[in-house]
């Protein structure tokens, strides 16, 4: 189980990596009001108002609960559902899926419908949520429409960990796979809220590295594909905790 857990957690930095979505990290910041200057109106006009870093925190983990909360519930439905993925034909086309998804990620394949994600701004003319955006359950709210709105771009990673909660031997262990990918996406996500109006500062030296990324993470998903199609995950994890240190 902790190599299963360390993968999902590896995939989610992974996905909060990619190309489609750390450029858009700042957007959703500024949706939260947890830029270094929150505007507020008063009388009709605009007041720079500095934020704090801890006035900041419970927006941020508000925001990681919500989209954390809605991966796992799409995780929890796919356990639901294992008698189907069972079956061996379907689970070789599970992981055929989970194959696609992963070459996608590296760029041998191109499907643009999963490079596609929707920013902030995409949801209307006036910011997301307005001012109840910067409370806590506004916060919630914009993290559960961030799951929805990115489901497509982090499809082969998140892809690749519902493979793996297949293989789970209870539900709390398929909570645990999902949160550890949730926590591999908003650990980094919460590092960059604290740093307020210095986040663009770090990612920007991490999208130069977007390629990479890409290709590591999309091995990875490759290499959990396969091993769902062939029914050999019980065997990957075996080999790798050989290489795993011995306490």
């Amino acid at each position: 189980m902790e190599l299963t857990l360390g993968a999902a957690i590896f995939a989610g930095i992974v996905s909060f990596l990619s190309p489609c979505v750390l450029p858009v990290v700042p957007a959703y910041l500024g949706q939260l009001g947890i830029a270094s200057a929150a505007a507020v109106s008063a009388g009709g006009a605009s007041i720079a108002v500095p934020v704090s870093r801890w006035r900041a925190l419970p927006h941020a983990l508000a925001f990681v609960l919500g989209f954390g909360a809605l991966f796992t519930l799409l995780g929890l439905t796919f356990y639901a559902l294992r008698p189907i993925f069972d079956l061996p034909l379907v689970r070789q086309i599970g992981g055929i899926v989970v194959i696609l998804l992963g070459l996608n990620l590296m760029g041998v394949l191109r499907l643009r419908w999963l490079n596609r994600s929707l920013s902030p701004k995409r949801f209307g003319q006036a910011p997301l949520g307005g001012a109840a955006a910067r409370t806590p359950l506004g916060a919630l709210a914009l993290g559960s429409i961030f799951a929805l709105a990115h489901t497509p771009c982090v499809g082969p990673t998140l892809g690749a960990i519902l493979g793996l909660s297949l293989q789970a031997g209870a539900a709390p262990e398929v909570v645990l796979l999902l949160v550890g990918y949730s926590l591999g996406i908003g650990v980094p996500f919460i590092a960059l809220a604290l740093a307020l109006d210095g986040s663009g500062r770090f990612t920007r030296p991490l999208l130069r590295h977007g390629r990479t990324i890409e290709l590591i993470g999309g091995a990875l998903v490759v290499i959990i594909g396969l091993a769902i199609f062939f029914d050999a995950l019980s065997w990957l994890a075996v080999t790798f905790r050989s290489f795993w240190p011995q306490v």
